[in-house]
């Protein structure tokens, strides 16, 4: 490639807010020196070319680090490019302003239709607020890889990569079928807080397990439940400036009792039996499944030490 015979397209523009996540340093045929830039958004995955010496570059940019990118599509003998003309970091303005979780990486996610389902779901949220609580916990450079890429669990259920946001995803939409069936007349408000408290509630994952899905120090020595209030602290900092009864609201639901739990207090709400709940029925969901997965539907099944049992039921016209 040449880069003196790339010619821009007058109306082919391209600009916007990405995060950058891959760098390699090229020659182009006639030896002068560029980069090739990838650059991730929750919608689309682009690499774009950046001349040395025809543009100013921030120093010291790191992988995931948000930048503000201005180019131009241009054609070459083989195929098109984006040139890019200007490139910066973003003010906070910048980053405010985007719609909720623009900013994680879509190719980082091995299941790009889970992404797709959380971006659609958190952007229908109608409180502002708990729009915001989520973005400032889950747009976090350090968090956001882990809860795209990581299993929910090491050997069951949904323990395969992408498999923690898929199940987060499912007790989150477990949570509204339970409020709706159980308690048609709550708020609005009040289903929304219980969707957040089970898309949040296995957040402290992203302690746990690192980028490739393998326990980190962390979880040798916490359990990762105890690790939730930590991951969520700079959103609930947020929530107890302009809700404070949200904020206090998921602290409970993610660390009230369980059944034969040792510490906690009681739960208070029904939203917190119902995140409880929808935890469990997610996880046994996905296990049975993976019990007759290599097999009939029927009688037993097992998977490691859990039994399982499906009837066989005819069909009667």
């Amino acid at each position: 490639m040449k880069l003196n015979d790339l010619r821009p397209l007058t109306q082919e523009t391209f600009k916007g807010t990405y995060r950058l996540t891959g760098r390699v340093a090229c020659f182009d045929d006639e030896g002068i020196p560029y980069l090739k830039l990838r650059l991730s958004s929750c919608v689309s995955d682009i690499v774009v070319l950046a001349v040395m010496g025809s543009i100013l570059i921030p120093e010291h940019l790191g992988h995931m680090d948000l930048v503000v990118v201005k180019g131009q599509v241009c054609v070459g003998a083989e195929e098109s490019e984006i040139l890019l003309n200007d490139i910066r970091r973003p003010l906070q303005a910048d980053v405010v302003n985007l719609p909720a979780l623009q900013t994680l990486p879509r190719t980082f996610c091995p299941k790009p239709e889970s992404l797709d389902q959380l971006v659609a779901a958190v952007r229908s949220l109608r409180s502002a607020p708990l729009q915001m609580f989520i973005k400032r916990v889950l747009e976090r450079r350090d968090r956001l890889e882990v809860f795209l890429k990581a299993p929910a669990s090491r050997h069951y259920h949904h323990n395969e990569p992408g498999g923690l946001l898929a199940h987060s995803l499912d007790v989150a939409k477990n949570v509204l079928v339970m409020t709706k069936a159980n308690e048609p007349d709550m708020p609005r408000e009040l289903q929304e807080l219980g969707f957040v408290a089970g898309l949040l509630h296995d957040i402290g994952k992203t302690y746990t397990y690192d980028t490739w899905g393998k326990p980190t120090a962390t979880a040798r020595l916490c359990d990762h439940a105890d690790m939730t209030l930590e991951a969520c602290a700079y959103g609930l900092a947020y929530l107890d400036k302009v809700d404070p009864d949200a904020a206090l609201a998921l602290r409970h639901i993610w660390t009230c009792a369980s059944p034969g739990a040792r510490y906690g207090v009681n739960p208070v709400m029904t939203l917190a039996r119902y995140v409880r709940d929808a935890d469990a029925q997610s996880a046994m969901a996905d296990n049975q499944r993976k019990a007759y997965r290599k097999r009939q539907p029927i009688g037993f099944g097992r998977l490691g030490n859990n039994t399982y049992w499906r009837p066989s039921i005819e069909a009667h016209g």
